[in-house]
C-alpha cells in the first residue's frame, strides 16, 4: 500500500501513478487526483497516449517510404507519397 502524495488515501501499487512535482522531485498520486490535476482520467489520458505514438511511428514509416519511392521511381511518386502521408496523418488526428 502507497500513500497518495496529495490526498494522503492509500491506494494498491498497481492503482498508483508517478509525477514529478514542480521542483522535479517524483511522488505518487491516486487516479482521482490525476483525474483533477489534468481534468481526464487516466484511462483515456493513456489511450490517447498510445494513439498518438502509433500516430507517430505510421507518418515516419510513410515519410522514409516517400523518401525511398522518390529516390526509385520519381518526383511523381514522391509527391504521392507526401500526399498519402498527409492523409494519414489527418485522418489519424481526426479519429477519437
Amino acid at each position: 500500500m502507497l500513500t497518495c502524495a496529495k490526498c494522503h488515501k492509500k491506494i494498491d501499487e498497481k492503482d498508483a501513478l508517478k509525477r514529478k512535482n514542480e521542483q522535479g522531485a517524483q511522488e505518487i498520486i491516486c487516479q482521482e487526483c490525476f483525474k483533477a490535476a489534468t481534468g481526464v482520467d487516466f484511462a483515456t489520458f493513456a489511450y490517447r497516449r498510445e494513439v498518438a505514438k502509433q500516430t507517430f511511428f505510421a507518418v515516419i514509416f510513410c515519410l522514409a517510404a516517400t523518401i525511398y519511392a522518390f529516390v526509385e521511381k520519381g518526383p511523381l511518386y514522391g509527391a504521392a507519397g507526401l500526399l498519402l502521408t498527409a492523409l494519414i496523418w489527418y485522418f489519424s488526428a481526426k479519429i477519437r
